[in-house]
């Protein structure tokens, strides 16, 4: 799969979603039909309550989404740090997003995730922790 295809199936799903407002099992399908495995992963985040926005003020946030075997930190819509996009997306360009990427859009659109917000401190810490698990 090629980026620019993960890239027409977003604006397909996106325009979708924008008709349907919820994650209604109409949705859900046609999200499993665009997507398959990703798609199915990325409900379940949402099904799961395993989405959330970490809010610094209103123009600093970034997200957490719970995956199969760890919680990933997605940084807009661009970057998550899990394996599948460090190697599937930065290394080699054959997609452009992750489930969890996925779920965070989604999730996004449809309003299904919770906030949490954090003192400067907390976000600091967040960042701090990850980069030294890397």
């Amino acid at each position: 799969m090629t980026s620019s295809s993960d890239e027409k199936k977003l604006a397909e799903l996106l325009a979708i979603i924008g008709k349907e407002k919820n994650l209604t099992e109409v949705l859900e399908n046609e999200i499993l039909s665009i997507f398959d495995s990703r798609g199915e992963n990325a409900v379940k985040v949402l099904k799961e309550n395993n989405l959330q926005q970490l809010i610094l003020d209103e123009n600093i946030s970034i997200w957490e989404v719970k995956g199969r075997s760890k919680t990933y930190l997605v940084i807009e819509n661009n970057f998550c740090e899990c394996t599948d996009f460090q190697f599937r997306v930065l290394r080699k360009g054959q997609k452009t997003l992750c489930y969890h990427l996925l779920a965070k859009i989604i999730g996004e659109k449809l309003e299904v995730y919770k906030n949490r917000y954090l003192s400067a401190d907390e976000y600091d810490q967040i960042l701090k922790q990850r980069i030294e698990n890397k």
